[in-house]
């Protein structure tokens, strides 16, 4: 009889991707990048837009990582 094949060690961290906050910004950042690349009305504006939300969707990654990394340390000098 065949073995029964277990997705959950690769279902798992692609679950935990799609929940982090992180993951999401840069999704929506990519999605408004396109956007923004694909519309023929913003050709005049199009450099300025692309590099003000890429730039503010990577500061935001940044300052939530910040904040994760922060947790963790408090977590961690609290529990020692």
């Amino acid at each position: 009889m065949p073995e029964k094949f277990d997705l959950m060690p690769f279902v798992g961290p692609l679950l935990k991707l799609l929940r982090s906050r992180k993951f999401m910004v840069a999704v929506m950042t990519l999605v408004i990048d396109v956007l923004i690349a694909y519309a023929p009305a913003l050709e005049p504006v199009r450099g300025e837009l692309l590099s003000v939300f890429t730039l503010v969707g990577s500061l935001l990654v940044a300052a939530i990582a910040y904040e994760d990394g922060q947790s963790k340390a408090s977590e961690a000098q609290n529990g020692s």
